[in-house]
């Protein structure tokens, strides 16, 4: 698959190229990884520490695909997981808050990808056990859930530069799912009861199922399209984006109420704002229809789009 490198200026590939052979294998990811405490816990501060640690380096150093990417080429983003509670000793409830961006053509700007919360983030640490990659075969929750989310923000990522080219990453968050015991099919974050259809379970089933294909094909029409086609024709660029955000809605009207959309929307309110500040009064009129359409607790901020 190819991804951003041609896009990057000549001088600054030399410079990367310069140094490549050691980086030759790097993995996908970089991101900033923190652990907060809300309150106090019978253990020792220092083993958040450890979780903290620990995390950072399974999810940076792990190799998560077959594909070979270049250190300017590493997803950026970050994760904070915040421990809110120690339901037993060593068995903590956290709220992980998960942040991705990527690189937009000829500029410096990082277009937002992925903005998750997941309140629902139960494990067991005990600063001795390894995080372990996981697929098809579950070892514990904690490296389950950041395998599952290692997978989700590639492949989104990918859906970003290929159409539908997250498949491969998105089946493997699904084989994660797949792989759960009895226990933890029936967590909060895993279960796939209908509920509020607000959790790990439910974002996967949105990315595979067919009704949501042309929100696939709208997402990468929305970043290559439109987005990285911005700086040399900003008018069709906009227009582009606003066939892509159509096709959104009318996936949104197919299959209601669904996780993918409400993600989507809380990740992209504030460019598709700022983009379309610039457009006719058609289009932010347009616009305003369709993201308030996903969701109406947002009609007072695209407000100023009217």
């Amino acid at each position: 698959m190819v991804r951003f490198s041609h896009f990057k200026s000549i001088k600054f590939l030399v410079f990367i190229l310069a140094f490549l052979p050691s980086f030759i294998h790097g993995q996908e990811l970089n991101l900033s990884v923190k652990v907060m405490v809300q309150t106090s816990f019978t253990v020792d501060p220092a083993l958040f520490k450890d979780l903290e640690k620990d995390i950072r380096n399974f999810m940076n150093t792990t190799k998560w695909t077959d594909e070979e990417y270049q250190p300017h080429e590493k997803i950026s983003g970050t994760m904070q997981i915040t421990i809110t509670s120690e339901p037993s000793p060593n068995v903590f409830q956290a709220e992980l808050i998960l942040q991705t961006s990527r690189p937009v053509y000829n500029s410096n700007y990082e277009s937002p990808v992925l903005n998750i919360i997941d309140k629902n983030v139960m494990f067991n640490f005990t600063g001795i056990q390894p995080l372990l990659k996981t697929t098809n075969t579950f070892y514990d929750n904690i490296s389950a859930i950041l395998s599952y989310y290692a997978y989700v923000i590639i492949g989104f990522d990918d859906d970003s530069f290929s159409l539908y080219g997250g498949n491969l990453q998105f089946s493997r968050a699904q084989e994660i799912i797949n792989s759960l015991p009895g226990n933890m099919v029936r967590d909060e974050g895993w279960r796939n009861d209908l509920g509020s259809r607000r959790n790990r379970f439910w974002l996967i089933e949105n990315l595979l199922d067919g009704r949501m294909r042309q929100f696939r094909q709208a997402f990468y029409d929305y970043h290559r399209m439109a987005l990285d086609n911005m700086y040399n024709d900003p008018d069709r660029s906009r227009a582009v984006m606003l066939s892509a955000l159509t096709a959104i809605g009318q996936a949104n009207v197919e299959y209601p109420n669904t996780m993918l959309v409400q993600v989507f929307g809380d990740t992209k309110k504030d460019e598709i704002i700022e983009i379309f500040k610039m457009g006719d009064k058609g289009q932010k009129t347009k616009v305003t229809n369709i993201m308030v359409g996903m969701d109406a607790a947002k009609k007072d901020r695209y407000s100023v789009l009217n």
